[in-house]
Protein backbone atom coordinates (compact mmCIF):
# COMPACT_ATOMS: atom_id res chain seq x y z
CA UNK A 1 0.00 0.00 0.00
CA UNK A 2 0.75 3.80 -0.41
CA UNK A 3 1.19 7.08 0.78
CA UNK A 4 -0.98 9.86 -0.34
CA UNK A 5 -1.06 13.70 -0.23
CA UNK A 6 -4.01 15.99 -1.78
CA UNK A 7 -4.06 19.79 -0.72
CA UNK A 8 -5.60 22.72 -2.28
CA UNK A 9 -4.50 26.51 -1.05
CA UNK A 10 -1.85 28.54 -0.87
CA UNK A 11 1.95 26.83 -1.06
CA UNK A 12 3.50 28.13 1.72
CA UNK A 13 0.84 25.82 3.75
CA UNK A 14 1.57 22.94 1.46
CA UNK A 15 5.20 22.86 1.77
CA UNK A 16 4.83 20.81 5.27
CA UNK A 17 2.46 18.23 4.29
CA UNK A 18 4.64 17.71 1.49
CA UNK A 19 8.08 17.51 3.87
CA UNK A 20 6.09 14.86 5.99
CA UNK A 21 4.97 12.60 3.19
CA UNK A 22 8.81 12.36 2.31
CA UNK A 23 9.12 11.28 5.81
CA UNK A 24 6.77 9.19 6.04
CA UNK A 25 7.50 7.24 2.85
CA UNK A 26 11.16 6.96 4.71
CA UNK A 27 10.08 5.69 7.62
CA UNK A 28 6.51 4.21 8.25
CA UNK A 29 6.19 3.36 11.73
CA UNK A 30 1.78 2.37 11.21
CA UNK A 31 3.37 0.39 8.61
CA UNK A 32 6.04 -1.35 10.22
CA UNK A 33 3.84 -2.36 12.88
CA UNK A 34 2.10 -4.12 10.36
CA UNK A 35 5.45 -6.67 9.71
CA UNK A 36 5.33 -4.93 6.36
CA UNK A 37 9.00 -3.08 6.52
CA UNK A 38 9.02 0.59 6.90
CA UNK A 39 9.39 2.24 3.35
CA UNK A 40 7.32 3.36 0.46
CA UNK A 41 9.72 2.86 -2.26
CA UNK A 42 8.59 1.59 -5.43
CA UNK A 43 7.89 5.11 -7.15
CA UNK A 44 6.36 7.93 -6.96
CA UNK A 45 4.40 10.36 -8.75
CA UNK A 46 2.77 14.17 -8.31
CA UNK A 47 0.87 16.09 -10.49
CA UNK A 48 0.39 19.68 -9.72
CA UNK A 49 -1.96 22.52 -10.72
CA UNK A 50 -0.88 26.01 -10.92
CA UNK A 51 -1.77 29.38 -12.46
CA UNK A 52 -3.33 27.19 -15.11
CA UNK A 53 -0.86 24.82 -16.19
CA UNK A 54 -0.35 21.06 -14.99
CA UNK A 55 2.58 19.60 -14.60
CA UNK A 56 2.71 15.28 -14.26
CA UNK A 57 5.71 13.50 -13.06
CA UNK A 58 6.72 10.14 -12.34
CA UNK A 59 9.83 7.99 -11.17
CA UNK A 60 10.74 5.16 -10.29
CA UNK A 61 13.33 6.27 -7.71
CA UNK A 62 11.75 6.34 -4.14
CA UNK A 63 10.59 10.34 -2.89
CA UNK A 64 12.78 10.10 0.00
CA UNK A 65 16.10 9.80 -2.84
CA UNK A 66 14.54 11.77 -5.84
CA UNK A 67 15.73 14.87 -3.90
CA UNK A 68 16.03 17.14 -6.61
CA UNK A 69 12.70 16.45 -7.93
CA UNK A 70 11.28 16.96 -4.53
CA UNK A 71 13.10 20.33 -3.89
CA UNK A 72 11.97 21.39 -7.60
CA UNK A 73 8.72 20.48 -6.56
CA UNK A 74 9.05 22.57 -3.23
CA UNK A 75 10.05 25.77 -5.06
CA UNK A 76 7.16 25.72 -7.32
CA UNK A 77 4.85 26.03 -4.22
CA UNK A 78 3.85 29.40 -4.52
CA UNK A 79 0.74 31.02 -4.78
CA UNK A 80 -2.35 29.27 -4.79
CA UNK A 81 -1.95 25.90 -5.77
CA UNK A 82 -3.20 22.36 -5.87
CA UNK A 83 -0.98 19.03 -5.42
CA UNK A 84 -1.55 15.50 -5.63
CA UNK A 85 1.00 12.99 -4.73
CA UNK A 86 1.59 9.66 -4.80
CA UNK A 87 4.49 7.40 -3.14
CA UNK A 88 3.99 3.17 -3.73
CA UNK A 89 4.65 0.52 -1.98
CA UNK A 90 3.09 -2.09 -4.33
CA UNK A 91 0.78 -4.66 -3.35
CA UNK A 92 -0.94 -5.42 -6.72
CA UNK A 93 1.16 -5.29 -10.41
CA UNK A 94 4.56 -5.25 -11.45
CA UNK A 95 7.02 -2.73 -9.38
CA UNK A 96 7.80 -0.59 -12.94
CA UNK A 97 7.69 2.68 -14.09
CA UNK A 98 4.11 2.16 -15.76
CA UNK A 99 2.46 1.35 -12.46
CA UNK A 100 3.48 4.44 -10.74
CA UNK A 101 0.68 6.83 -9.35
CA UNK A 102 -0.76 9.45 -10.38
CA UNK A 103 -2.36 7.84 -13.55
CA UNK A 104 -3.39 9.93 -16.28
CA UNK A 105 -6.56 8.95 -18.44
CA UNK A 106 -8.45 10.61 -21.47
CA UNK A 107 -11.98 9.81 -21.80
CA UNK A 108 -13.54 9.85 -25.09
CA UNK A 109 -16.28 11.54 -22.99
CA UNK A 110 -14.28 15.30 -23.19
CA UNK A 111 -12.69 15.13 -19.93
CA UNK A 112 -9.35 14.30 -18.65
CA UNK A 113 -8.12 13.00 -15.04
CA UNK A 114 -5.45 12.23 -12.61
CA UNK A 115 -6.31 9.05 -10.68
CA UNK A 116 -4.08 7.85 -6.77
CA UNK A 117 -5.28 5.10 -4.93
CA UNK A 118 -4.21 3.37 -1.58
CA UNK A 119 -5.53 -0.05 -0.94
CA UNK A 120 -6.68 -3.28 -2.63
CA UNK A 121 -9.20 -3.68 -5.14
CA UNK A 122 -10.67 -6.73 -6.74
CA UNK A 123 -9.07 -6.54 -9.91
CA UNK A 124 -10.35 -9.45 -11.79
CA UNK A 125 -14.44 -7.76 -10.40
CA UNK A 126 -12.93 -4.45 -11.98
CA UNK A 127 -11.94 -6.18 -15.11
CA UNK A 128 -15.46 -7.33 -15.34
CA UNK A 129 -17.28 -4.26 -14.69
CA UNK A 130 -15.21 -2.60 -17.72
CA UNK A 131 -15.57 -5.41 -20.27
CA UNK A 132 -12.08 -5.38 -20.49
CA UNK A 133 -9.69 -8.87 -21.27
CA UNK A 134 -7.78 -10.20 -17.79
CA UNK A 135 -5.18 -11.35 -19.80
CA UNK A 136 -3.94 -7.64 -21.44
CA UNK A 137 -3.99 -6.16 -17.83
CA UNK A 138 -1.90 -9.34 -15.99
CA UNK A 139 0.94 -7.27 -15.08
CA UNK A 140 -0.63 -3.50 -14.58
CA UNK A 141 -2.24 -2.86 -10.79
CA UNK A 142 -5.75 -3.13 -9.69
CA UNK A 143 -5.96 1.52 -9.87
CA UNK A 144 -5.14 1.18 -13.49
CA UNK A 145 -7.72 -0.87 -13.94
CA UNK A 146 -10.11 1.25 -11.96
CA UNK A 147 -8.84 4.19 -13.80
CA UNK A 148 -9.44 2.25 -17.02
CA UNK A 149 -12.84 1.56 -15.56
CA UNK A 150 -13.88 4.95 -15.05
CA UNK A 151 -12.64 6.17 -18.52
CA UNK A 152 -14.54 3.86 -20.42
CA UNK A 153 -18.12 4.08 -18.30
CA UNK A 154 -17.83 7.42 -16.40
CA UNK A 155 -20.23 10.07 -18.50
CA UNK A 156 -19.14 13.10 -16.90
CA UNK A 157 -17.69 14.16 -13.36
CA UNK A 158 -20.76 15.60 -11.92
CA UNK A 159 -21.18 14.54 -8.38
CA UNK A 160 -24.60 12.44 -8.96
CA UNK A 161 -22.76 10.45 -11.94
CA UNK A 162 -19.28 10.27 -9.59
CA UNK A 163 -21.21 8.79 -6.80
CA UNK A 164 -22.70 5.69 -9.17
CA UNK A 165 -19.28 4.80 -10.40
CA UNK A 166 -17.67 5.40 -6.85
CA UNK A 167 -19.91 3.00 -4.96
CA UNK A 168 -19.72 0.24 -7.76
CA UNK A 169 -16.08 0.03 -7.14
CA UNK A 170 -16.34 0.60 -3.65
CA UNK A 171 -17.78 -2.41 -3.61
CA UNK A 172 -14.91 -4.20 -4.98
CA UNK A 173 -12.95 -2.84 -1.93
CA UNK A 174 -10.47 -5.54 -0.13
CA UNK A 175 -8.84 -3.37 2.23
CA UNK A 176 -8.98 0.79 1.66
CA UNK A 177 -10.53 2.89 -1.36
CA UNK A 178 -8.90 6.12 -0.31
CA UNK A 179 -8.91 7.77 -3.65
CA UNK A 180 -8.20 11.09 -5.18
CA UNK A 181 -9.10 12.17 -8.76
CA UNK A 182 -8.74 15.37 -10.08
CA UNK A 183 -10.87 16.19 -12.89
CA UNK A 184 -10.29 19.01 -16.24
CA UNK A 185 -13.67 19.17 -18.00
CA UNK A 186 -14.01 20.48 -21.68
CA UNK A 187 -15.65 23.61 -20.41
CA UNK A 188 -12.11 24.54 -18.18
CA UNK A 189 -12.53 23.71 -14.83
CA UNK A 190 -10.95 21.39 -12.25
CA UNK A 191 -12.98 19.40 -9.73
CA UNK A 192 -11.53 16.97 -7.11
CA UNK A 193 -13.06 14.09 -5.92
CA UNK A 194 -12.04 11.92 -2.84
CA UNK A 195 -13.00 9.19 -1.12
CA UNK A 196 -12.67 7.56 2.12
CA UNK A 197 -13.55 4.04 2.95
CA UNK A 198 -11.98 1.08 5.05
CA UNK A 199 -13.38 -1.94 4.71
CA UNK A 200 -14.92 -3.68 7.91
CA UNK A 201 -12.76 -6.66 8.09
CA UNK A 202 -9.81 -4.78 7.54
CA UNK A 203 -10.34 -2.47 10.50
CA UNK A 204 -10.47 -4.37 13.02
CA UNK A 205 -6.88 -4.87 13.66
CA UNK A 206 -6.27 -1.46 15.16
CA UNK A 207 -2.79 -1.39 13.72
CA UNK A 208 -4.83 -1.86 10.16
CA UNK A 209 -6.98 1.16 11.22
CA UNK A 210 -4.11 3.28 11.84
CA UNK A 211 -2.38 2.51 9.14
CA UNK A 212 -4.93 3.05 6.79
CA UNK A 213 -7.19 5.76 8.00
CA UNK A 214 -7.19 9.23 6.02
CA UNK A 215 -6.98 12.60 7.56
CA UNK A 216 -8.84 15.89 6.45
CA UNK A 217 -7.47 19.12 7.49
CA UNK A 218 -9.71 22.18 6.48
CA UNK A 219 -8.48 25.49 7.40
CA UNK A 220 -9.72 28.90 5.68
CA UNK A 221 -7.57 28.58 2.94
CA UNK A 222 -6.35 24.97 2.83
CA UNK A 223 -7.90 22.14 2.45
CA UNK A 224 -5.91 18.45 2.30
CA UNK A 225 -6.39 14.84 2.49
CA UNK A 226 -3.46 12.89 3.58
CA UNK A 227 -2.29 9.59 4.47
CA UNK A 228 -2.72 8.63 8.23
CA UNK A 229 1.60 8.45 8.76
CA UNK A 230 1.94 12.34 7.90
CA UNK A 231 0.56 13.26 11.21
CA UNK A 232 3.60 11.60 12.88
CA UNK A 233 5.56 14.27 10.70
CA UNK A 234 3.06 17.04 11.10
CA UNK A 235 1.15 17.72 13.45
CA UNK A 236 -2.13 19.76 13.07
CA UNK A 237 -6.14 19.74 13.50
CA UNK A 238 -6.06 16.63 11.33
CA UNK A 239 -9.95 15.29 11.04
CA UNK A 240 -10.00 11.43 10.86
CA UNK A 241 -12.41 11.44 7.52
CA UNK A 242 -15.71 9.09 8.41
CA UNK A 243 -15.58 6.05 6.96
CA UNK A 244 -17.54 6.18 3.64
CA UNK A 245 -17.24 9.38 2.96
CA UNK A 246 -16.55 11.35 -0.25
CA UNK A 247 -15.41 15.05 -0.95
CA UNK A 248 -16.20 17.10 -3.86
CA UNK A 249 -14.13 19.74 -4.72
CA UNK A 250 -14.90 22.72 -6.77
CA UNK A 251 -11.40 24.20 -7.71
CA UNK A 252 -11.15 27.79 -8.92
CA UNK A 253 -8.06 29.77 -9.91
CA UNK A 254 -7.52 30.98 -5.99
CA UNK A 255 -10.24 29.28 -3.96
CA UNK A 256 -11.45 26.13 -3.22
CA UNK A 257 -15.28 24.71 -2.22
CA UNK A 258 -15.42 21.62 -0.36
CA UNK A 259 -18.62 19.56 -0.90
CA UNK A 260 -19.02 16.44 2.03
CA UNK A 261 -21.53 13.55 1.36
CA UNK A 262 -21.69 9.92 1.99
CA UNK A 263 -20.16 7.10 -0.34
Amino acid sequence: MCRILFATGYGRDIIPLLDALVKASENDPYKEKRGRGKQHRDGWGYVLLKNGNVRHYRSMKPVFEDTDAVEFLRGELEGFVTLMVHARAASQGIKSLFNVQPFAFSSRHGFTFWLIHNGDLDKSRIIQLADLDENELENVSDTYVFATYLCRKLQSPTLSNLLVHYRTIEETTKSLYNTVTLFYRSTGDFVAFITARMSDEYMKNPLNYDYGKLLVLEKENLFAAVSSTLELYHPAEYEVAPNETAFFVRIHEDSFEVKRVHL
